[in-house]
């Protein structure tokens, strides 16, 4: 109830002072809203460094590795991307880590003639671990996961998934253990 003359316009008096001043609803209300904000993202900043499960990214979070290919990828449905050029280009997408040991990945693609890769970073621009270059299986386009292995991920760096996806390939997403 103590806010509810703030949030009507009523006058406020200032420290017990003579002054008074009034606050209007909607400056209250924006300064409520931005309250909110910064509270929810404290909580999403301090969630961000435990240990979580399973953390799934869209296809989205990719972008493309060559500036000269980033016309090529568009967002696919509500949140896919797809290479909407005529040759396979390369697409990456990289997650901070904050727990040490290795974490499991997959790559959800569409194709039958696209590749993915993770590795991770070792804190002086090199990659520290590539893991194995998983290809999408021949035959007619089609939803896949590709199994792109257990990625070993030091103090606070990151997983990078890199992909070359082919000509009208699609990718849904990625995930990380």
């Amino acid at each position: 109830m103590a806010l509810a003359p703030l949030l009507r316009g009523a006058r406020v008096r200032v420290s017990g002072g003579p002054n008074h001043r009034r606050i209007p609803r909607e400056q209250s209300m924006k300064g409520f809203q931005t309250l909110a904000k910064v509270c929810a993202f404290g909580v999403v900043a301090l969630s961000a460094g435990t240990a979580a499960a399973w953390q799934y990214y869209p296809g989205a979070a990719f972008k493309a590795a060559n500036a000269s290919d980033a016309a090529c990828f568009n967002v696919y449905s509500y949140s896919a991307l797809i290479n909407s050029c005529t040759t396979t280009r390369l697409a990456i997408a990289s997650v901070p880590m904050w727990t040490v040991g290795y974490h499991p990945t997959t790559v959800q693609i569409y194709g039958n003639n696209s590749w993915c890769e993770t590795e991770t970073v070792n804190g002086v621009g090199n990659a520290g671990q590539v893991g194995a270059t998983v290809y999408t299986v021949a035959g007619p386009m089609a939803w896949q996961t590709l199994n792109t292995g257990d990625r070993y991920v030091w103090e606070d760096y990151a997983v990078v998934v890199r992909c070359g996806l082919q000509a009208g390939g699609i990718l849904g997403g990625f995930t990380i253990d």
